[in-house]
Formats: structure tokens, C-alpha cells, sequence
């Protein structure tokens, strides 16, 4: 069986073929925002799709789009550039134009989706995912089922707030967790860090992976940033623990490749804070489908169960 898979990026678009038993045999790309207006986005999406079923037999597609809504069946972009951008039904659109059945999730979803099929997920029914990069996202699945809530926005982690923190988020509220525990809160912690040391223009700060870097080479700031970042983290997780109750938390995301170093620290920090009930229960994993195209790999997931239901 194949199916093509496709994640809706904010700078790439990409594609792939998916087969059930060879795993991804063709992909594609263009850049998202190379497009004239929305609805030559869409023209550009189908041109691609049509592409890619010319020398294979497609069985459905499968789709990770940001800001999708599951209630309505819309895709709902807000961060592409041009003036036209709307509520959008891809499913619909794509089903009329080349009568394959489609489905869409939000792309964070589709991530826990391609773990539980391809990866750490499959020794865990119950899990959460934790995708740490730019921003800081998740997703939940219960016996092998992606709960999306009921508008398909569901492990919204990095929107907890944390105790009297009073940064400003990106989604306009203040205290997010995601303005410590991601690339951006990183590099704001360090900033605050510094302040007091004289000499320091911004343009020397140094990136994420500077930071981590140097403090494996034990700069007393890069430390400090990057062990409150990772205890914050571990606080965190005992509140998401505590209402999911699941076997495993799993880290993806840029960041996560680094996450080895500061675990322990994190893991401590949350088990301290856990009932007895719950505490040395959770395994705490990083994704090793980091770089194995997991991007594809989540919507072909999504096209996958739906295409052995129907079989």
C-alpha cells in the first residue's frame, strides 16, 4: 500500500510517497512561501500531489498542516504572508480534484502519530510528546489512539504558565512555558543572564547550539541557562504526568538532540514532584525518528490508519 504524505511548513512544503512495507520511496519539496497568494499556494500543493501519483497507485493522503481545526475540517494558516489566507478545507479540495481520500491533522499531532507507528511510541499505547525547537509543542495518544481534543489543539504544552513569570509570549498571553523551554526562551534566558556583564552587544550572543556548546565546556552562564531551562521543564512535566497518567514521556523537536545531557536533572526535578503513586513509572525517551523524515513519516501515519479501517 502507498500513500503520499505531505507537511505543511512555514518556509518548505514537502512531500513523499510512503509504502507500507519499502517506507518512503519518492519526495518532493517547494518553498511555501514562494507563492504569489494563498490560492496559488493551493495550485502549487495539487500540482505537486498530482506529480507524485503519476508512477505510483496511491491508496490516500495523508496531511500535517499548522492550525488545523478538526471540528470544522478547515486548515486555518495565520503565519504565511499573503493577503487571501482564509479558512481553507484541503480535504475537500484535494477529494474533488483527484478523488483520493484525504486527511488532514495538525502537525504537531502528526508527529506523536509517526512515533507511535514507526518509533519509541510502538512499546507505549499511552504516551505524550514533547517537541521541543523554536517553539515548544506536544501531543497526546491513549491506547494507540492521537487524542486531539475536540478542535484538534490538544497538547498545547508550551501555553501552561509557570509561577510568577511575567514574559511575553508569542500567542500574546505572559507566563507561557514555552518563553523558557524552547530556542527562544533559551536565548531570552541567557540575555537575562548577561545583563550585568558589561561589553555585550546582542550581536554577540551566541546561537542555541552555541550555548549548549559552550556549556559542555562549562561556562558558568550557558550552566545556568540551560539547567533552569530543563528543571523548569521537569516541574512542568509533573503537572502533565499528574492528568494524563502516561507509560512515557517522548522528546522530539531540534532541541531534544541535545536533551541527553541535562535529563537526568529534568527527570529528577519531575519525579520529586510526583505522587508515590506515580513516581519511577513514566519513561522519560527522545524520539529516534529525529532524523528519519519524521515530518513525512506523521502524515503517512495518519493516511495509513485510516486506508487499513476501510481495508
Amino acid at each position: 500500500m502507498k500513500v503520499i504524505a505531505i507537511d505543511i511548513g512555514g518556509t518548505n512544503t514537502e512531500l513523499g510517497v510512503v509504502d507500507s512495507e519499502n517506507g518512503i520511496v519518492e519526495v518532493a519539496s517547494f518553498k511555501t512561501k514562494n507563492a504569489t497568494s494563498f490560492d496559488n499556494y493551493i495550485e502549487t500543493l495539487l500540482n505537486n500531489i498530482k506529480s507524485l501519483t503519476v508512477n505510483h497507485d496511491i491508496q490516500s493522503i495523508g496531511i500535517g498542516a499548522p492550525n488545523f481545526d478538526s471540528k470544522s475540517n478547515e486548515f486555518r494558516p495565520v503565519n504565511f504572508p499573503w493577503n487571501d489566507l482564509r479558512p481553507f478545507n484541503l480535504k475537500s479540495f484535494i477529494e474533488e480534484n483527484l478523488n483520493i481520500s484525504t486527511y488532514v491533522v495538525n502537525d504537531a499531532n502528526a508527529a506523536a502519530l509517526a512515533e507511535n507507528r514507526f518509533g519509541i511510541g510502538k512499546k507505549y499505547p499511552s504516551f505524550i510528546m514533547v517537541t521541543i525547537g523554536t517553539g515548544l509543542g506536544g501531543a497526546i495518544v491513549i491506547n494507540n489512539k492521537l487524542f486531539d481534543g475536540a478542535f484538534g489543539y490538544s497538547g498545547e504544552f508550551g501555553h501552561t504558565k509557570v509561577d510568577h513569570l511575567s514574559r511575553q509570549c508569542n500567542c500574546g498571553s505572559v507566563g507561557c512555558l514555552e518563553t523558557i523551554v524552547s530556542a527562544n526562551g533559551i536565548k531570552k534566558t541567557y540575555s537575562l543572564n548577561m545583563k550585568n556583564i558589561t561589553g555585550v552587544t546582542p550581536e554577540q550572543l551566541p546561537t542555541v547550539k552555541e550555548i549548549f556548546t559552550r556549556a559542555n565546556q562549562k561556562d558558568a552562564v550557558c550552566l545556568q541557562t540551560l539547567e533552569f531551562t530543563f528543571e523548569t521543564l521537569g516541574t512542568k512535566l509533573s503537572d502533565f504526568i499528574h492528568i494524563i497518567n502516561p507509560q512515557a514521556v517522548v522528546f522530539c523537536g531540534n532541541i531534544s538532540k541535545s536533551l541527553e545531557i541535562y535529563k537526568s536533572k529534568m527527570i529528577d526535578n519531575c519525579e520529586k514532584q510526583l505522587l508515590s503513586d506515580f513516581r519511577g513509572k513514566v519513561k522519560y525517551e527522545v524520539s529516534d525518528l529525529l532524523d528519519r523524515k519524521m515530518n513525512i513519516l506523521g502524515p503517512a501515519s495518519l493516511a495509513f490508519d485510516h486506508s487499513e479501517v476501510l481495508i
